[in-house]
């Protein structure tokens, strides 16, 4: 019997690690990475954007470096006049039409005096970046004007604004163009955990045809951040991230049980702490040409450090199961 347990702990082990791979190699400056944006520009040539400053931006000619620190997009800060308004967060950038856009929240830690803005630039090199403020979306006690995420519907007949983070979590808000607001409009909720424990955040949506369905994907972070030792939350109460999915871009979403993301709890691991990746989050998903799926990420090597400073880059391949749900493959 106890060689029977042991096999079977082997077992287990050997399918968490097959579940779980490490994150893909990465040289050059992949360290002090926070809430990453990577767009691919070109056949050659990567952008990747982080949170702090006036926006880090880094380049590569492979997602896996060497990454180079080029200089910040936005370096005097943004013009929104709140606090926070020189270390902005949670960059996100697309390329629409002749520009690239990046949408960056304005707040202090644990404060809802917050703002979304935007900024355009034509190559997203530094010094090219023009700051546009504010979208002007109203502060609400329901939610945090942080963590901006731009859905493009049906190759950008509709734009759609995610956000939040604790609170009561994710919202989502309707752009008539990039940089304005449709008239008229309010957020929407998408996403809720109320267990104390699960809260979500870092919101990113993606759609993909899967068996047949185009299903829109809402993937989050979700737990405890940036908690250093001896402050550590317990096991499973930290950072991971889950996903979710509807047959529809602002409502109805579900795990892989059918729960409801919104009024259930829902939510699906995708990846969570194993080996030395600790509290992973901050996520985004891209189509890579080259190497297909991509969910990059921020995490903690235990081995390096907790501290700001010590996250790191991290991503992995993707592909869809039998059900069309996301598994991490390389």
């Amino acid at each position: 019997m106890n060689h029977l347990i042991v096999l079977i702990l082997l077992v287990l082990a050997v399918t968490s690690q097959a579940q779980c791979p490490d994150p893909q190699p990465c040289s050059g400056a992949c360290g002090s990475v926070h809430d990453p944006a990577i767009v691919k520009k070109g056949e050659g040539s990567y952008y990747r954007f982080t949170t702090f400053g006036g926006i880090s931006i880094a380049t590569a000619p492979d997602l896996q470096g060497p990454w180079t620190v080029q200089g910040d997009a936005l370096p005097n800060g943004s013009i929104i006049d709140l606090p926070g308004n020189t270390s902005l967060w949670a960059p996100d950038v697309h390329h629409i039409g002749n520009l690239y856009y990046m949408y960056y929240a304005v707040s202090t830690g644990g404060s809802q005096n917050s703002a979304i803005g935007v900024a355009s630039s034509p190559s997203m090199d530094t010094g090219t970046w023009t700051d546009h403020g504010s979208l002007g979306i109203l502060q609400s006690p329901a939610y945090n004007l942080i963590d901006p995420n731009l859905l493009i519907v049906d190759y950008g007949a509709s734009f759609l604004l995610s956000f939040g983070s604790f609170w009561t979590d994710i919202y989502q808000i309707e752009l008539s163009d990039p940089l304005t607001m449709a008239p008229g409009v309010s957020p929407c909720q998408l996403d809720f955990n109320s267990t104390g424990v699960g809260s979500v955040e870092g919101s990113y949506q993606f759609w993909w045809p899967t068996n047949g369905t185009i299903y829109y994907y809402l993937f989050s972070s979700s737990g405890a951040c940036c908690n250093t030792p001896p402050d550590l939350p317990p096991p499973g109460d930290e950072y991971k991230i889950n996903v979710c999915r509807s047959e529809t871009p602002n409502g109805g979403f579900v795990d892989k049980n059918g729960v409801s993301c919104l009024s259930a709890n829902g939510g699906s691991l995708v990846l969570g702490s194993h080996d030395e990746v600790y509290a992973p989050g901050g996520e985004g998903v891209m189509y890579d040409s080259d190497v297909g799926l991509v969910l990059y990420y921020h995490y903690v090597n235990p081995r390096i450090g907790y501290d700001s400073q010590d996250f790191q880059f991290g991503f992995n391949i993707f592909s869809f199961d039998v059900e069309g749900w996301p598994v991490l493959t390389a």
